[in-house]
């Protein structure tokens, strides 16, 4: 092959697999778009710095945005991937260091490492603004090119990295003599930053700005602790003398000023038009009829060996590994040259991958979401999909991973056997025209709450007049915590104290209680697990994959929480089978919600009782049942809120009568309608769990509940309130444009089904959730 590799050829090349061209459902050219500059006044110093990059005018939304932030104003730019974000606040943070020296930035970024690439950038323009002198105040002899200021043996840089990496030495100079901007992360604000502020009382009392950048990744039981980290540190801030202002930026979601304001606390402008070009890229959706993991692995490599550089994202763990083997498989020499890449890799392996991959040594990667963030990985020109991300954000946002350097780019969509890939790839325009989902956090989750009003009582007494927590709303559960021996009140009564040492080490900010660690025979830590996913994965005899290899859980310790597990070649993996209850606690004020066939639609706060009591081993190539097996496993019981959509017993006896079996209609419905949720929140169909009763006790008839798979929850759920009569119909098309008999993946089915998904009936559920809508479907 001579010269650059073009998209066109690799289609013609693909069009002319029939195993692929067969299956292809859409192919969409995204046009190219031209740039939109707008005129702002910028010092002469940055100016020049911008030229050095070969900028000469900015975008319309920076000029924008750094207009609103010149007002005063916190400020969430919401523009594509790739579209010059950063300078929206590095340009403000350089123009107050250099209207005045002392003034300070942190920058917030979701992941570590997601910084490294950010300091550098903001390093080197700050470097040049401040070598070109500015009128009054001519740069310091001091100040070299290296970033540090010279002179006594001191070492002021202009931006550092504070995160779990950096030395303890390297963070005692970075506290005595903070540069102009600190890079770190929510855990590290959490842990490091916020119980030791007095430390920090020179940056502090200067901090001018806060970034936050990928706000839209700050969903979930994630995002409800981060907004409580946020508002400690706004009373930190406060506590020494500074009001700094905030700046976002988000990927396109539907809610973004909510998320914002539910985020911090405060009010945001947001600038949602974006004025940067974009190369054209070609969409291409394929609804496979063989295995959708086989047709991906041959796209990847039939890309990579026409030359270009390609990342294909799964949506497993499980996948990632077996996809990486089999591409091995097939092309032993690529064994050097492509890499698996997810979330349970240690911090030291997926620093070594990010970089081999942005200098050019791994031309592939096959990773979950955890390189869907912005971490620069190089220039990348296609990208495969193997399963829909869940969400119209999140595809967008992979799919940014390629043609950031200009060139033309392809995104392949491979859909699973799921119910909502299917649903997207048979409804483009779902993708192509539907609005973005909404990204949800709960702030007031009632356990999360309760952590960090603790933390927030440990680094600055709790008082009833706090000007950032409604401590007078808070009574009942102040008193409560009392009660629970974890606060004390003051000698006055008007303030509270902690009554544990060091709060913030307690609990994780990634989940609701403490992960579970997977070790190796030799002790080495492989993985982190929380949640249900303990009593999911890590039950003995499971199977769980690690870069390639497979290894057997041979036990499940919860008092030292930890699992052991050792090394096992096997050509197989398991599945857990269980059972759960479901208890109403109480039912919401005005949570009913008519529907048609005398149902209602209800919400509330549950207790969840789930046990695992036996798994499956089922074969790694053809997915059939090899053996099954019992188990003796503690129940996991956990309150949180969902919701529950009560069928009038005229429509159950209808489909009685109808012949159709009710516990079966009932459970496909229950399947179909949580994959249907993702498409109006920001969730994964894995967030929320579900349960079917025939005559649920007290409700004299039947019931399906859907809940926040989290304790205490987190609104997921509460989000098909607010459009119930669009979920359901979603949920009924899913089912009406499958074309197979009993029901299978693509439809009804749900491969964490604790009961195998049986018993089903998907006509019934059909019949069920047209009877639901008024006009019917």
């Amino acid at each position: 092959m001579t010269g650059s590799p073009r998209i066109e050829d690799l289609l013609d090349g693909l069009e002319r697999d029939p195993s692929i061209d067969t299956c292809v459902t859409a192919h969409r050219h995204v046009p190219p778009r031209q740039a939109e500059h707008s005129s702002i006044t910028v010092r002469e110093e940055i100016r020049e710095a911008l030229r050095a990059d070969g900028i000469e005018d900015l975008y319309s939304h920076q000029a924008a945005a750094i207009t609103e932030v010149r007002r005063g104003h916190n400020v969430l730019v919401m523009t594509p991937t790739a579209s010059g974000k950063s300078l929206v606040y590095n340009i403000p943070v350089i123009e107050a260091v250099l209207a005045n020296p002392e003034a300070r930035a942190l920058y917030l970024f979701p992941l570590k490492g997601l910084e490294q690439d950010q300091v550098k950038h903001l390093d080197s323009l700050l470097q040049r603004s401040m070598s070109a002198g500015s009128p009054g105040q001519p740069p310091s002899p001091e100040e070299s090119g290296n970033g540090r200021r010279r002179g006594r043996g001191s070492a002021t840089a202009f931006a550092e990295v504070y995160d779990g990496d950096t030395t303890p030495y390297r963070r005692k100079k970075i506290r005595e003599r903070p540069p102009r901007a600190v890079f770190t992360n929510p855990d590290m604000l959490h842990l490091a930053i916020n119980p030791y502020h007095r430390k920090w009382e020179l940056f502090l009392r200067n901090l001018r700005y806060v970034i936050i950048d990928e706000i839209h990744t700050y969903r979930g039981v994630f995002g409800s602790h981060v907004s409580h980290i946020l508002r400690r540190f706004r009373r930190i801030c406060r506590h020494w003398g500074s009001d700094p202002q905030f700046i976002a930026c988000s990927a396109t979601i539907a809610n973004p000023a909510e998320v914002a304001e539910r985020l911090v606390g405060l009010p945001f402008s947001v600038i949602d038009r974006t004025g940067a070009p974009q190369p054209g890229r070609h969409f291409l959706m394929l609804q496979p009829s063989e295995s959708p993991y086989t047709v991906a692995t041959r796209v990847f490599l039939e890309s990579i060996g026409r030359g270009f550089r390609t990342i294909l994202f799964t949506k497993a763990r499980r996948i990632t590994e077996l996809i990486y083997q089999w591409s091995v498989e097939r092309a032993p020499h690529l064994a050097d040259r492509i890499s698996p890449y997810r979330a349970g890799f240690l911090p030291s392996e997926r620093r070594e991958i990010e970089q081999r991959l942005f200098g050019g040594d791994l031309i592939g990667v096959i990773s979950t979401s955890a390189l869907e963030l912005g971490v620069d990985i190089g220039g990348l020109d296609v990208c495969i999909l193997c399963g829909y991300p869940g969400s119209v954000s999140s595809t967008w946002q992979r799919a940014g991973r390629v043609g950031r350097k200009g060139q033309e780019s392809l995104v392949v969509v491979v859909a699973l056997r799921d119910a909502l890939d299917q649903y997207i790839v048979s409804h483009p325009e779902a993708f192509f025209d539907k609005p973005h989902e909404a990204s949800i956090c709960d702030p007031w989750n009632r356990a999360i709450l309760k952590q960090h009003l603790l933390c927030a009582a440990d680094e600055i007494t709790l008082r009833d007049d706090d000007l950032v927590y409604d401590v007078n709303g808070m009574t009942d559960l102040i008193d409560e915590m009392i009660s629970e021996g974890t606060l004390r009140s003051g000698p006055a009564g008007e303030i509270w104290l902690p009554a544990v040492s060091q709060p913030q080490r307690q609990f994780e900010i990634r989940s609701i209680g403490r992960p579970l660690k997977l070790k190796d025979e030799g002790g080495r830590h492989i993985a982190d697990l929380d949640g249900r996913r303990i009593f999911r994965e890590a039950f003995p005899g499971a199977i769980y994959l690690h870069r390639g290899k497979s290894y057997e859980v041979r036990e499940l310790d919860l008092q030292q929480n930890e699992a052991r597990c050792r090394e096992a070649g096997v050509t197989y993996f398991t599945r857990a089978l269980s059972q759960e209850q479901t208890e109403i606690l109480g039912t919401s004020a005005e949570s009913a919600i008519p529907l048609n066939g005398a149902a209602g639609l209800y919400s509330g706060p549950l207790r969840i009782t789930y046990q695992v009591i036996g798994y499956e081993r089922k074969s790694l190539y053809e997915g059939r049942i090899l053996s099954r097996h019992a188990l003796d496993m503690p129940s996991y019981v956990f309150t949180t809120e969902g919701i529950w959509l009560v069928i009038g017993q005229t429509v159950a006896g209808a489909i009685r009568k109808a012949g159709y079996d009710l516990a079966g209609t009932l459970h496909a419905a229950e399947h179909v309608m949580i994959s249907a949720m993702p498409l109006f929140g920001l969730c994964d169909k894995g967030d929320i769990g579900g349960m079917s009763y025939t005559d649920y006790p007290g409700w004299s008839g039947p019931v399906i509940f859907a809940y926040d798979g989290c304790e205490g929850g987190i609104g997921l759920t509460r989000r098909a309130l607010e459009v119930p009569v669009e979920w359901i119909r979603a949920s009924a098309e899913i089912i009406q444009r499958c074309d197979c008999e009993e029901g299978c993946p693509s439809c009804v089915q749900d491969s964490q089904c604790g009961s195998s998904n049986n018993p089903l009936d998907k006509e019934g559920a059909l019949v069920l959730l047209r009877g639901l809508l008024t006009p019917a479907v």
